[in-house]
């Protein structure tokens, strides 16, 4: 399996955690379930002409070549028996917002395909990297056309800015007061530029630490973990796990080589 990684430059690296380019990729498992981490993906299959996809009910989901995964606080299922040579666009939280019409809260939880957001803007895109020799180049396609892709200046809203900077670990309702804005329409205002509530992205990031500390920490009780990542209880964190994922804790198995947000799926 090949991996390649690229943080673009400024200013889409406010925007954009990275891009990714994945090939040869052929796991024994049939599909694999996808956990939320609040952000948005663009993907691009190189390979296949159909990416097939099951949302959170075990209903299929088939579109074209290339997708866009709006803000996610649910999991679903790929099938990975089709993802030979893909690349994509993994988004920070809020991070494509400036780069479509729609309010990211229009798309929560929703996948689109990318010409149902950008219509002609990326006509032949698919086309221009399977030109393409090697990933770099394919990057260096992806960062021109997204900077081609924006309707608005590259810059994030300063009270959202400052929310996003502050939001893990902290009491949402004591950061928001210090912005300036009554909570409600801060909320509104967040959701259209994020996709979700301050308080659903910030349970989000709390089972993301979950998966961290369980992909990369040592060994340790469920109660520690819980307590750690800031629970109230075991009970608290299990119900919390269960409901991103549909998955109790000592169920998750990470995939090898894979983003610990990628568990595989047998059945």
């Amino acid at each position: 399996m090949l991996i390649r990684t690229y943080i673009p430059q400024m200013p889409l690296s406010m925007f954009v955690d990275y891009f990714w380019y994945m090939e040869a990729y052929n796991p024994s498992h049939p599909r694999e379930l996808t956990l939320p981490d609040g952000s948005v993906e663009m993907i691009i299959d190189l390979g296949e002409d159909v990416i097939r996809l099951f949302d959170r009910h075990n209903r299929e989901l088939v579109f074209g070549h290339a997708i866009v995964c709006g803000p996610h606080s649910e999991y679903f299922v790929i099938n990975s028996t089709c993802a030979s040579r893909v690349i994509g666009i993994h988004f920070k939280p809020g991070g494509i917002h400036p780069f479509l019409k729609e309010r990211l809260d229009e798309i929560h939880n929703t996948h689109l395909p990318l010409h149902a957001l950008w219509g002609s803007r990326i006509s032949g895109l698919r086309d221009e990297l399977l030109d393409s020799l090697v990933p770099e180049k394919m990057f260096q396609i992806l960062e021109r056309r997204l900077l081609s892709l924006a309707i608005r200046d590259l810059e994030r809203h300063p009270a959202v800015q400052y929310v996003l900077n502050n939001l893990h670990g902290n009491r949402i309702g004591e950061i928001i007061e210090q912005v300036g804005i009554s909570h409600r329409k801060f909320n509104q205002l967040f959701k259209e530029e994020v996709g979700m509530t301050p308080k659903r992205l910030n349970r989000i990031y709390r089972f993301q630490e979950v998966l961290r500390n369980l992909h990369f920490g040592e060994t340790r009780s469920w109660t520690d973990i819980a307590l750690e990542c800031s629970y109230y209880d075991q009970a608290h964190f299990i119900k919390d796990f269960q409901s991103f994922s549909g998955l109790n804790p000592s169920e998750y198995k990470p995939i090898s080589g894979r983003h610990y947000n990628h568990a595989a799926i047998f059945t």
